[in-house]
């Protein structure tokens, strides 16, 4: 009787705090979800015991938020329901504010799906609260090795936390990923035959060398990037599963990706996912958005929808119709340049990134921000993991690099030992200033400017910009740090 008395106060002191946050013009989640947690610890527990609908879990390193917006375009384009942590906030107590924001005073989920980003770490703790109906895992790499440790230990977490009664929707390319898939019965694999970057070489650093099974070096018969790819074990004979969706003639054009999807063999002959038989052809579908980690979000969020049994053409809306996230390759119309903001959090996306910086082959203006706060990670080492050398060779011609954040004077070093030139790096800590500084820049028509963020200053660059007059996607709060 008492849990169920706090469980009421936790409810109703959450939505009042809530409400009053709306009045003063914020729209954090985070700090209700806290005061409800405190009130009430299975708060999330009890909440989420009257919800009818679909709950969807989507973990892993990278692409998280991505994903899980793109999944909510697709189901809104379907006309359903949905609650999801759109502001990234992927903890318990973010979490817990997203199902406050969608209750009733009564503890009535009032949406008929339940998208849920949650950080790797904090898997386990929410699934002794509620039980997923599909779970889907992007990737693994290293990120936040001072938070979260080896990165075996966040793998083992996560495969032990999840119900075997929950439905996996996996990376094939990713091994890492893959393995948590074996001998398991409820498993959907997603992956690329090929991108244009793809290749027999591996250009960069990896985790996923060896095989976790017998601990030799796995064989590559093409790499994507990092440790996606088309492996194989040739001692144990662990090898990529055959993915149910495969994208294929993917190409990067200016204004986003198009790929089209193979359905696997087996699948072909009337197995269906969600009640929905597999079509042998889909079309063509393009995403508004650049870099080829965009193209593994998007074939995430297709394979969930696909096992929720929408229509191939819901997903083909759903991801034309998608908006950037905050800070995720997101546009700015500045009255002297349009600007890109977006993320950059450990080696493997910030290698994405300059990927996809390479490839636009134009000149560049940048603005580096770099924390080292608690949500960015303390450790800042990570920085010479990142392949900066590669710009070296001379194009894109780099024009403009200003270094800002906490750690401003470390990122300002590793490019200088990287061989950029001291002539195009300045320094300045001050974010209002260093953006005020790359404004002040003679940018011509031609010349791209990105700005790349490490977490917690993400959200204050998007209030300058957006304090600018900057015509953007629509800016949200987010006033509390959590980490991705």
């Amino acid at each position: 009787m008492g849990m169920r008395i706090r469980f009421w106060l936790a409810l109703w002191s959450g939505k009042l705090i809530s409400i009053a946050l709306r009045i003063l013009g914020k729209k954090g989640t985070t700090f209700p979800g806290l005061v409800a947690n405190k009130v009430c610890p299975d708060f999330i527990k009890h909440l989420a015991a009257s919800f009818q609908g679909e709950i969807v879990l989507i973990t892993g390193t990278n692409g998280k938020t991505t994903t899980n917006n793109m999944l909510a375009s697709i189901l809104k384009t379907a006309n359903k329901t949905v609650a999801f942590n759109r502001e990234g906030a992927n903890m318990l107590p973010g979490i817990a504010g997203t199902l406050l924001q969608n209750s009733s005073f009564w503890g009535r989920i009032k949406k008929s799906y339940l998208l849920l980003e949650v950080d790797e770490a904090t898997v386990p703790r929410l699934c002794r609260q509620l039980t997923p109906g599909l779970a889907v895992i992007t990737n693994f790499f290293p990120d936040q090795l001072d938070r979260f440790g080896e990165l075996d230990t966040t793998i083992r977490l996560v495969q032990e936390a999840l119900p075997s009664s929950t439905k996996l929707i996996l990376n094939a390319d990713d091994p890492l990923v893959a393995q948590i898939g074996l001998n398991q019965t409820q498993v959907f694999y997603y992956g690329a035959a090929s991108l244009p970057v793809s290749g027999p070489k591996d250009l960069e650093s990896r985790e996923g060398r060896y095989c976790f099974l017998c601990d030799q070096e796995l064989f590559y018969e093409i790499f994507h990037y990092g440790q996606l790819g088309i492996y194989h074990c040739e001692q144990c004979g662990f090898e990529r599963p055959q993915p149910h969706i495969e994208a294929w003639d993917v190409q990067q054009k200016q204004n986003g990706i198009s790929f089209r999807l193979a359905i696997s063999p087996e699948h072909r002959e009337g197995n269906s996912y969600g009640g929905q038989t597999i079509a042998q052809e889909t079309g063509e579908f393009i995403i508004p958005l650049q870099g080829y980690y965009n193209l593994y979000n998007a074939l995430a969020a297709v394979s969930a929808a696909e096992c929720l049994g929408l229509s191939w053409e819901d997903s083909r809306q759903g991801l034309l119709k998608f908006v950037s996230d905050a800070g995720r390759m997101e546009q700015f119309a500045l009255p002297s340049c349009q600007l890109t903001l977006t993320l950059v959090k450990n080696p493997m996306g910030f290698n994405q990134v300059v990927s996809t910086l390479i490839e636009l082959d134009r000149p560049l203006h940048l603005l580096l921000a770099i924390n080292d706060l608690a949500a960015d990670g303390r450790d800042i080492s990570w920085l010479w993991d990142v392949d900066f050398e590669r710009f070296v060779s001379g194009e894109p011609k780099i024009k403009t690099v200003i270094c800002s954040g906490l750690r401003a004077e470390d990122m300002a070093l590793r490019l200088k030992y990287a061989g950029w030139s001291e002539d195009v790096i300045s320094i300045n800590k001050n974010l209002k200033e260093a953006v005020a500084e790359l404004e002040a820049k003679q940018i011509l028509p031609d010349e791209a400017v990105f700005v790349l963020s490490s977490y917690t200053a993400l959200f204050p660059l998007r209030e300058i910009l957006n304090s600018k007059k900057v015509s953007s996607n629509p800016i949200i709060s987010h006033t509390e740090v959590e980490g991705l």
